[in-house]
């Protein structure tokens, strides 16, 4: 799902999958960058499950935002793992993507606060 809130990272990720087209390695650039969007669609996940539990306690918050960083962590070290082993994408296009990506996040969350 789309929001306004991602336009950076969505520009970012645009820009560095038009960049590595022009040297063919178009694949592993989306790839990184999907690799990307995947964490922000689970933290956004994660977000919007704790909203709605607003009678939680302190402590439950707690744990949701502990499971929330260990199943982003693992997601992105067990896809970034299989793009670089299994589909052998270029590792440069793909981490480059993967970095920006988040650098787009951040900024992201920065901006809307």
């Amino acid at each position: 799902m789309k929001s306004i809130s991602s336009l950076s990272q969505y520009f970012l990720l645009a820009l560095i999958v038009v960049f590595y087209a022009t040297d063919g390695f178009a694949v592993a650039a989306f790839y990184g960058a999907l690799v990307s969007l995947s964490n922000t669609w689970i933290f956004n996940w994660y977000t919007k499950k704790q909203k709605a539990l607003v009678d939680a306690d302190a402590q439950k918050s707690f744990r949701m935002a502990i499971s929330s960083s260990i199943s982003r962590m693992l997601s992105l070290i067990l896809l970034a793992l299989i793009g670089l082993g299994f589909l052998e994408l270029e590792p440069a296009a793909l981490c480059l993507s993967l970095v920006v990506g988040q650098v787009g996040f951040i900024l992201d969350r920065l901006r809307q606060k």
